[in-house]
């Protein structure tokens, strides 16, 4: 009698450890990092645009390997209360800048560095929860992907992540392949 009491409890405490784990297994995969959408915009139209000189947090980032001259610039812009992460070379903040001066920077830095250009810069608003939270900026050489990481709705956190499109082979930067 007691043999089958305690294989009775044994059992609903598996049974009760099993839908625990299965709980907080679906609660982990709710905050997985998920891509933020992106949409190209017209490059001389935002220019003009008030978001073609409104201030924002700028961080640069460049591809390695191949040839030096042959490198691709990006840039993301955010605005504050965003935090932006990035698992692969540093990233440099350049501090704020509105649009018109990043292209200014870019065409700055290709000159110093001597890079070729690749393709005229684009660029892409990122969109989360139907909203704008920045602007990834690149020529089409790059593909620039950005995850969302919040856990916290009062502290947005974003990993940045970028293809070298020219490359071959699967080459991200900042994240798995």
């Amino acid at each position: 009698m007691t043999n089958e009491k305690t294989i009775r409890i044994i059992r609903a405490a598996l049974v009760t450890i099993l839908i625990a784990s299965t709980v907080l297994f679906m609660c982990a995969m709710a905050f997985a990092a998920a891509p933020l959408k992106a949409k190209q915009l017209p490059t001389d139209q935002t220019l003009k645009s008030n978001v073609g000189s409104e201030k924002f947090n700028v961080i640069r980032f460049e591809t390695f390997g191949g040839q030096p001259d042959e490198r691709v610039i990006g840039y993301f812009l955010h605005r504050d209360g965003v935090s932006v992460s990035f698992n692969g070379p540093q990233l440099e903040s350049i501090g704020k800048l509105t649009l018109n001066e990043v292209f200014a920077d870019h065409d700055r830095v290709v000159k110093a560095k001597f890079y070729k250009r690749a393709s005229k810069l684009v660029i892409r608003e990122i969109i989360r929860e139907n909203a704008v939270i920045g602007y990834a900026v690149s020529d089409l050489g790059m593909e620039i992907t950005l995850w969302d990481l919040t856990k916290d709705p009062s502290n947005i956190s974003l990993e940045l992540r970028y293809k070298d499109l020219r490359a071959k082979g699967e080459r991200y930067y900042g994240g798995p392949k």
